[in-house]
């Protein structure tokens, strides 16, 4: 998640009690999590794949109370802010790597100096070898069980992972995802490509989620997607008031 991104969370949270968001062009976060949340939704246990300082997943912990939590970060600067929230809840753990294809593997991560921007194969910041752990394996290392939410903010690297995750997606009920409108490393998806290969997964789109533009000119950059499997409840009408 950004600087801005969050700064804006931050401030929306000042302003909920008069109903006021700031230059918000649709739902944020934590109204698709508190939604989910409601539902008689049986998550059993949550990937925060990019988990970052563990913000994503402290607020999960809170709104998924029976829920484990396992955050997935490659970053060194990051370890302080998970070891901290492990000890603070026995339901979070976490893995310091990089989610993919190569069990066990060594892959590039260029770490730029926000640290948020890092990225697999990017072009901007330093080169850093990180290993590599497939979602099925760290689920089975972790003695993970279904039915599971999968979380992504992996700037562009979702098919890898997304491979990587074939016994764990098999069993995954929802799956919210940091997607694309700019094709800005070679593994992405843009966003409608993305919808339509989770399509072919059996998952369908139920919100949008935290629209970010590109501040030189205002284009749509990412968005976060909300999937439901698609014989989820939430799709039995198809009538706008139903």
């Amino acid at each position: 998640m950004s600087a801005k991104k969050k700064i804006l969370q931050a401030a929306n949270r000042v302003l909920a009690p008069t109903g006021a968001q700031l230059y918000r062009a649709g739902i944020d976060m934590e109204y698709a999590l508190g939604w989910l949340a409601g539902r008689d939704h049986a998550i059993a246990s949550i990937f925060d794949l990019g988990a970052a300082r563990g913000d994503w997943s402290r607020m999960a912990l809170g709104m998924f109370p029976q829920a484990r939590i396992v955050g997935v970060d490659p970053l060194k600067e990051r370890l302080p802010y998970l070891e901290q929230l492990k000890r603070e809840n026995d339901r979070f753990d976490f893995v310091s790597a990089v989610a993919g294809e190569d069990d066990g593997g060594m892959v590039e991560l260029a770490v730029t100096d926000d640290l948020d921007g890092s990225s697999v194969h990017g072009s901007e910041g330093e080169s850093r070898t990180v290993p590599v752990h497939s979602v099925d394996a760290i689920a089975e290392m972790k003695g993970l069980n279904g039915p599971y939410f999968l979380k992504f903010d992996t700037h562009g690297f979702e098919m890898p992972i997304l491979r990587s995750a074939e016994k764990v997606l098999a069993e995954t009920r929802y799956v919210v995802m940091e997607a694309y409108n700019f094709r800005h490393t070679p593994e992405t998806l843009l966003f409608h490509e993305m919808i339509a290969f989770m399509a072919t997964k059996g998952f369908r789109v139920t919100h949008l989620v935290d629209v970010l533009n590109r501040p030189r000119d205002g284009a749509l950059w990412q968005i976060d997607l909300m999937f439901a499997r698609e014989d989820d409840p939430v799709f039995a009408s198809d009538s706008f008031k139903g």
